[in-house]
């Protein structure tokens, strides 16, 4: 076969052009916005990289014109699958991608790792993973790669930059990255020392894409490639990666090295390796002692200053809490046990903050007794008195030393970040500000530096110590609500609802529900609901009433909650209950801020048998898509929906039109708060399934409820809200 011309290749090329330059059409290409060295946006935003000057040559080549844009990698692939792109860049070849695009052949072999917080050990594969939130970009191979690998609990973010982001801000401590852009940003945001790679994923290849079935463009982007000689090749890829390093020459003279430092005698050789090791070792001794305190082993004040200065000096940092903590009396144990004990004494304290305070939080040892905690993460007021009360009620216990027992307390002063100053130094002189205040008011006090935020502490806290005593002695009570089928009036559930007879403003579910989610002990309470609620309901059936289903409201730390399934198998089998009659409530507020590991948590229920709901429907924003993919088996509407039924036409429209979409999903609707017999109408006409409120019935004990049930067999839409029932 003999070669052709040069003028022959030119008109081959230019005939496979035609179909864009004739209609002056260009090549649109799509790639990742922070993929450095590859693509990423520079300091005026315009995309920079290896991938551009590459396109570059590809359009000098073809003479077609390339628009490149650099977006989030998400919105990348949306571009291309929705037509506004030809082409997407440095994409892997998947199963889940092969059925939208087709690929160029490999250009460049990548490798992905899971990378996690140097504080957690143990993570040598996925399967390790199980119990974690593992951050990943949106759109990623990742994703998919995870999944398929059974790791469900995942936290999605428009980039890498932003992965990173909130690891430093602690909302997640394990994340899933290609190795190139992890040691990028890793360095320039200063996270190189706090996350290591845990293990090596996977390895793949960077590919082009096009639409499925787009083989023309598929075509003329490899044929355009192949133009670029490896000469021009090689000159991108010392501009974007650096100068390949020949190590023969130094290895030749390291070998040499070895010879002669042989030559010299073993004995020379082990002497210097342990000086060295010596060094070493004196080194991160010295290290260590520079930056905590020798007694307790918790950082100094010097490591306190670095850690908020380095927070505080952040762009866009979050809210931060300085506790400033001082052991009460402490300078009687040192004049009457002696130092000794003091030292212990305080060894102790420091043991029983690390157990008070979040491990993803700091504590120092300032020197004497005082102390501080640094908290960086949830930082409200109400989060910050609910972690005082924590350490007030931890250092408080009795210390056994010299053959009985000490008992200390604790003041503490408060200081937040940025209202209470914007700086380490600042922030540490008015922490010790309040500290004072605190002391001067009697050992045992809290005090803010802001003082509108102490009597908000002291309320709480106050609220902290009677939630105890009342688990304690059992002090909670649970009243019940049924809950009405429109079509036939009769009871097809109830619902429980928890009630403290303290007699207090502070005991209304309202109040003191949202405190005990933030101190941890909404999860001792929830168990205690759920129990005595499928208890009572074993009971009712045993006295002869029908099978209807309990409704119990579960918080959102239980609906995280592993160990949730587990406590279920354990009350169900005791009670002989079946799994069905048990209906959990999740609110859809819950159900968006926990995402992945709450969808986990009710996959594994519903494998029990158990009845989910979503309560408060309306409220958290989910998608329709999002919703498809939870086992539920109905919403119940939050309240704010019925009250302008029937006389409001935009209020109707709504309910209508979430009652249709829950009936194509299969899901039956539940209306909470009905009030009036006209809504319970409206929601009649609008095909509603379940009715509940105070039309019907007010919240009841169960002997109550047991008497209102024999009474109202069936119960249907009054005539006026003056009869509550009518018997039928």
């Amino acid at each position: 076969m003999t070669a052709k011309p040069a003028w022959y290749c030119l008109i081959v090329v230019l005939l496979l052009l035609l179909p864009l330059t004739a209609a002056g059409k260009v090549l649109r290409v799509v790639g990742d916005n922070n993929y450095p060295p590859y693509l990423f946006l520079g300091p005026d935003g315009q995309p920079r990289g290896y991938v551009v000057d590459e396109w570059k040559l590809w359009e000098k080549k073809t003479g077609v014109h390339v628009e490149l844009v650099a977006t989030d990698w998400a919105d990348a692939q949306q571009r291309l699958q929705s037509g506004q792109a030809d082409v997407i860049d440095m994409i892997f070849r998947t199963p889940e991608r092969e059925a939208l695009y087709d690929f160029t052949e490999p250009f460049a072999t990548v490798h992905v790792g899971v990378y996690v917080d140097a504080g957690i050990t143990g993570i040598d594969g996925p399967d390790a993973l199980s119990g974690f939130n593992v951050g990943v970009e949106r759109g990623d191979a990742c994703v998919d790669r995870l999944h398929r690998a059974g790791v469900d609990s995942l936290h999605e973010y428009p980039g890498y930059a932003d992965i990173i982001g909130a690891a430093q801000r602690l909302d997640i401590r394990i994340f899933c990255m290609d190795e190139l852009p992890a040691a990028y940003y890793l360095y320039r945001l200063q996270g190189d020392t706090r996350f290591v790679k845990a293990f090596d994923f996977y390895t793949d290849e960077f590919r082009r894409g096009v639409r499925k079935g787009n083989t023309q463009t598929l075509a003329l982007v490899e044929r355009g490639m192949a133009m670029i000689t490896p000469a021009e090749r090689e000159a991108l890829r010392r501009k974007w990666m650096g100068q390949r390093q020949d190590f023969a020459p130094y290895m030749r003279i390291v070998g040499y090295a070895l010879l002669v430092a042989i030559g010299l005698g073993v004995a020379l050789l082990l002497w210097g390796l342990s000086l060295r090791r010596a060094v070493e070792r004196r080194t991160r001794d010295l290290e260590h002692l520079a930056h905590h305190d020798a007694l307790t082993g918790l950082p100094n004040r010097r490591m306190l200053q670095f850690r908020l200065d380095q927070l505080t000096g952040q762009a866009n940092a979050s809210p931060l809490a300085l506790l400033a903590v001082d052991l009460d009396n402490f300078k009687r144990v040192n004049e009457s046990l002696g130092h000794a004990a003091g030292d212990l004494l305080l060894q102790g304290a420091a043991k029983r903050l690390g157990d008070a305070v979040p491990e993803h939080d700091l504590i120092a040892h300032l020197g004497g007794d005082e102390f501080a905690v640094l908290l960086a993460s949830n930082v409200t007021a109400m989060s910050v008195s609910a972690t005082a009360g924590r350490i007030q009620r931890a250092l408080s216990e009795p210390y056994p030393l010299e053959g009985g027992e000490v008992v200390v307390g604790a003041s503490i002063g408060v200081s937040l970040f940025p209202v209470d100053g914007r700086d380490g130094a600042t922030l540490l002189r008015n922490a010790d500000a309040a500290l004072d205040r605190a002391k001067q008011s009697g050992a045992g006090d809290c005090r803010f530096y802001n003082r509108s935020l102490t009597d908000q502490a002291s309320t709480w806290l106050q609220l902290g110590v009677k939630l105890r005593r009342a688990i304690q002695d059992g002090a909670f009570e649970l009243h019940y609500q049924p809950q009405i089928d429109l079509r036939s009036g009769r009871v097809v559930a109830v619902e429980a609802l928890l009630r403290w007879p303290d007699g207090e403003p502070d005991a209304m579910p309202e109040h003191f529900i949202p405190y005990a989610e933030e101190t941890g002990l909404i999860e001792p309470i929830g168990e205690w609901v759920l129990e005595h609620a499928v208890r009572q309901l074993a009971q009712w059936k045993a006295d002869g009433l029908p099978s209807f289903r309990m409704a119990v409201n579960l918080s959102p730390r239980q609906a995280v909650n592993a160990q949730l399934p587990l406590f279920l198998v354990r009350v169900l089998a005791d009670t002989g209950l079946a799994p069905a009659l048990l209906e959990l409530q999740i609110a859809e507020s819950g159900l968006m801020e926990h995402g992945a590991a709450t969808t986990s948590l009710l996959h594994s229920l519903r494998r029990l048998g158990v009845a989910l709901s979503i309560d408060d429907f309306g409220t958290g924003y989910s998608s329709l898509a999002y919703l498809r993919r939870l086992p539920v088996e109905a919403i119940k509407l939050a309240p704010s929906f019925l009250a302008g039924l029937p006389e409001d036409s935009g209020s109707r429209a709504i309910v209508g039109a979430v009652i249709g979409m829950a009936h194509s999903l299969d899901m039956r609707v539940i209306a909470g708060a009905v009030e009036r017999a006209e809504q319970a109408e409206c929601l009649d006409e609008l095909g509603c399934d379940v009715v509940q409120g105070y039309l019907y019935a007010d919240p009841m004990p169960a002997d109550v409820f047991l008497d209102w049930y024999r009474a109202h067999p069936v119960c249907v839409v009054p005539a006026t809200t003056d009869t509550p029932f009518q018997d039928a």
